[in-house]
């Protein structure tokens, strides 16, 4: 089933990018607090430091990718 069956065939790939950008944003956000904590349990790590647990876990929790979907024109 098509959800994007009310738009035009063109725009229909670009929504389900927009689609899966806000569901990541909002992924994001949700593991917000335990990264939170993570500084402040570990306050002298430099940010580059920080910032590796926190996209190792983001891609954890992230579904994987639909291999399946529209084809892409160059």
């Amino acid at each position: 089933m098509n959800p994007y069956y009310s738009m035009p065939p063109e725009q229909r790939a670009t929504q389900h990018l927009v689609d899966q950008f806000n569901a990541d944003e909002r992924l994001w956000k949700k593991l917000e607090p335990k990264r939170r904590l993570r500084c402040k349990l570990r306050p002298r790590l430099s940010k580059k430091t920080l910032k590796m647990p926190d996209l190792a876990e983001f891609a954890e929790a992230r579904p994987p990718q639909d291999c399946i979907g529209h084809p892409m024109k160059p």
